[in-house]
């Protein structure tokens, strides 16, 4: 009996060097490059630019003059582009007002955006019967245009409300934007 097992053991062993020899010995695979014949592949060759037949036609050659901005368009333009929270709460102001009114937002028109230190917690449009706590808030007035109807919102760093037009109350110091008037704009 221990002899066999001693053969059995000697085989296993042997079949098992003879196995980890196969495993060890690397199977020749052909490069890929081998495998798949090269082709020529044509480059395109560039577009030349095509002629403009004639000259374009400027605007003011069919009687059309560009519309230069108001002074007002000018201050409510450059406070957005160098005030990142304004524009946000315009954006707000305008999205809420479109949902209010069932538009695209595109159908409502910035009139008017101005920086406005509040005096109280109302933020210049206080409730009837409402005491609120007396204190300086920074914020912004914002008037949007829908369809020729002007609405107000009054805002802080947080909050953006429609204010009525009956219920608004501006600080003593505020001043409105120059309203266009016929000295200020120019001749035709």
């Amino acid at each position: 009996m221990r002899g066999g097992a001693v053969c059995i053991l000697v085989g296993l062993a042997l079949a098992l060097s003879g196995c980890s020899a196969a495993q060890q010995t690397p199977t020749l695979v052909p490069p890929t490059a081998a495998l798949i014949p090269s082709t020529e592949t044509p480059t395109p060759t560039p577009i030349p630019p095509t002629n403009t037949p004639q000259a374009l036609t400027a605007p003011e050659q069919f009687g059309v003059s560009p519309t230069p901005l108001t002074p007002q368009e000018t201050l409510v333009d450059s406070l957005i582009a160098v005030d990142p929270i304004a524009a946000e709460l315009v954006g707000v102001a305008q999205r809420a007002l479109a949902e209010q009114l069932n538009l695209a937002t595109r159908r409502i028109r910035l009139v008017e955006v101005q920086p406005v230190v509040w005096d109280d917690a109302s933020l210049g449009c206080p409730s009837p019967n409402v005491a609120y706590t007396q204190v300086e808030i920074n914020g912004y007035r914002i008037v949007l245009r829908a369809a020729d109807q002007d609405y107000f919102y009054h805002t802080d760093f947080d909050r953006v409300f429609l204010c009525a037009a009956e219920n608004e109350q501006l600080p003593d110091d505020f001043t409105p934007l120059a309203e266009e008037t016929s000295e200020a704009t120019p001749e035709s």
